[in-house]
């Protein structure tokens, strides 16, 4: 099993992040998502408590499950079906508002490649790349974020 853990600050208030974040269709303005896509509505929220969504990277697709939605300190899912195959643990994004008024995000993620003899060799490889995913799925939360405050 491998654990993927990336810290981000972002100068924007804690609402603004967290909708920023739990906009699931969002993730389609990065470059290396061809689609994303809510599948099922969740609640109280559409994008909250059982909501799944589907994100196709390419090689990468996944379809995830919100299965802890506490706006706006935390949201929790796990990755129901993906290609390549995972045995996804956790998902966990947590929110923190900061003394300048700002977010810290932690978010968490515990997976592992359940293919015999092949899973052990590439899970590292893995983790390094969804670590740079999730910097960059944080920065475009950051710019999303930033830009409702300064529209405001």
């Amino acid at each position: 099993m491998q654990t993927v853990r990336v810290k981000k600050t972002i100068d924007a208030p804690i609402d603004d992040v967290f909708d920023a974040y739990t906009d699931h269709e969002a993730l389609a303005l990065l470059p290396i998502v061809r689609s994303a896509k809510l599948i099922k509505t969740g609640h109280p929220e559409r994008n909250g408590l059982g909501a799944i969504r589907e994100v196709d990277g390419g090689v990468v697709w996944l379809r995830e499950e919100i299965t802890r939605f506490d706006r706006p300190r935390r949201m929790e899912y796990r990755i129901v079906k993906s290609r390549p195959p995972s045995d996804h643990r956790l998902g966990r994004v947590e929110f923190a508002e900061n003394a300048d008024g700002g977010t810290e995000i932690i978010w968490t993620s515990v997976f592992g490649i359940p293919v015999p003899g092949v899973g052990i060799v590439v899970e590292p490889g893995f983790r390094l790349a969804f670590e740079v995913i999730f910097r960059l799925v944080l920065r475009s939360v950051a710019q999303r974020a930033t830009a409702k405050r300064s529209v405001a």
